[in-house]
């Protein structure tokens, strides 16, 4: 637990920081740019993850589950970061040619409602080719135990850098036109960060190694590759249609107002990614000295911290959703409700922990792949059913329906294959602490300054929250470090 701890805390100090650049970030694109123009820049990032889940081949899995049959650092691992870029440019090749077969359709498909689109679409690929690489490069990081590099280099500094962009443009240094290029080459430089980063680590083992990839190996690894395929495809499809899928359905504009909303949505997942990162590579190795009862462990913690945080993220939002309706223009206020939805449904995901982690790791992965599938099926028909009668509300609601059907199939499959259950009665109790919590934001007046109102209601049900969770305890593992904390200021509870 010394590593994942480590590397888990340093990750989410990145991106709790990187939340807090991201936040302003969100501020100033809803104020600077109009809704046409964060639907098109939202666009294009949502495509650029869709082609570059599949252009990696399933490869950033097989990294995750089987580097640890390579890892050897004397012999370079035996090759396997040549063959995760090889694979992984081929990928990107058929990517491309996909793209260009594509290409046409979809200028003719959006020329009419999403003309911004169609002009900055030539960044697509540029875009596509450095998210494949960050992504098979941060696997194979992260499957090194060096997982902080990633979280440094995408959360910290490209929204450093971004707000840098975002400032000059307020300034009228340079028009839209420039604000694109800067912000697609800042949303590429974490890919040439990382690799600078393999290099100076001496990790940089681009030589081939013949001979040492077993056939059973390799047919496990084909295999798992094809399955990821499909998984990562579709989970990349779950993740992005919306979108996409609002911008068809509807227009650019109403796809800058959800892309706006979804960002203040997503950060509830903030503390899951960064326990994803490291403990992935933990779960890999456990399941290689079939350690299940460290498995199991890994996964009664994640789910009772991750409970915890996203319900305290969680009424936090709600509690506030008004005061966050203030800060960004009129023009957004469709969005009030989308970033509702999509807390409630990513704080089911935050809630049931590591799932995900554990059966893709296990040698039931490829019923992932079903189980994603699955969720492609139902976010599209749904997506379809709701957007035309609740417009961008109907794909919040898909997406959140989506996600908690999805995990709780995921619950119950762990449940009967590994006999694994997380919840307990901490967990009872934190639901009902988050209940008693969020109570009195019902019945505080608005305090006629937004930063004041907010800065009271939080204090209000954040410390309600945390006392409660101390009195009671609740959540173990997170009570340890904030007395010990509380400590160094002569506070003991």
């Amino acid at each position: 637990m010394g590593i994942i701890e480590k590397q888990a805390t340093k990750n989410a100090i990145y991106s709790y920081i990187g939340a807090g650049l991201g936040f302003i970030t969100i501020m100033w694109l809803s104020h600077l740019l109009s809704p046409s123009e964060n639907g098109a820049r939202g666009l294009l990032v949502s495509y650029a993850a869709l082609f570059a889940q599949f252009a990696n081949l399933g490869f950033t899995s097989v990294t995750i589950r089987f580097f640890p049959y390579f890892r050897n650092k004397d012999k370079g691992h035996h090759g396997f970061l040549f063959y995760a870029l090889i694979v992984s440019l081929i990928g990107f090749l058929i990517c491309w040619i996909v793209f260009l077969f594509l290409q046409p359709n979809l200028i003719e498909n959006n020329q009419g409602k999403s003309p911004l689109f169609t002009t900055y679409l030539m960044y697509l690929m540029p875009l596509t080719f450095f998210t494949v690489f960050f992504n098979i490069l941060d696997s194979y990081l992260r499957a090194s135990y060096s997982s902080v590099i990633g979280s440094f280099t995408k959360e910290f500094l490209q929204r450093v850098l971004i707000l840098g962009v975002l400032l000059f443009y307020f300034l009228h240094f340079f028009d839209f036109k420039m604000f694109m290029l800067l912000y697609i080459s800042f949303t590429c430089l974490p890919t040439v960060m990382l690799v600078y980063y393999i290099i100076k680590q001496k990790e940089w083992h681009v030589k081939p190694v013949r001979g040492f990839v077993s056939k059973e190996l390799r047919n496990e690894m084909t295999r798992l590759g094809l399955y990821s395929i499909l998984a990562g495809g579709a989970g990349a499809i779950v993740l992005n249609i919306d979108a996409i899928m609002v911008n068809a359905l509807l227009d650019e504009k109403k796809t800058g107002i959800y892309t706006i909303a979804l960002q203040f949505g997503t950060i509830i997942l903030i503390p899951a990614r960064s326990l994803y990162r490291i403990t992935s590579s933990i779960v890999a190795e456990a399941f290689k000295k079939n350690d299940l009862k460290e498995i199991s462990s890994l996964y009664i913690k994640s789910c009772n911290t991750q409970l915890a945080i996203g319900a305290l993220l969680f009424i936090g939002i709600y509690s506030n959703i008004n005061n966050i309706m203030m800060l960004i223009p009129p023009s957004y206020a469709e969005g009030k409700y989308v970033i509702l939805f999509l807390s409630a449904g990513y704080f089911i995901e935050m809630a049931t922990g590591i799932n995900q982690v554990i059966i893709v790791n296990s040698k039931y992965y490829r019923y992932d792949a079903y189980f994603v599938i699955a969720m492609v099926a139902i976010i599209v028909a749904a997506n379809f059913i709701l957007i035309p009668i609740y417009g961008i509300t109907g794909s919040a609601i898909a997406t959140a329906l989506t996600v908690m059907a999805n995990n709780a199939i995921r619950y119950l499959f762990l449940k009967i294959k590994f006999q694994m259950q997380p919840f307990n009665l901490n967990s009872l109790k934190l639901i009902l602490i988050s209940v008693v919590a969020l109570l009195p934001s019902f019945f505080i007046p608005f305090l006629h300054d937004k930063y004041i109102d907010i800065a009271v209601r939080s204090s209000v049900v954040g410390g309600i929250f945390i006392l409660l969770s101390l009195k009671w305890e609740a959540t173990p593992e997170l009570n340890t470090k904030i007395r010990k904390n509380l400590k160094r200021f002569s506070i003991n509870l």
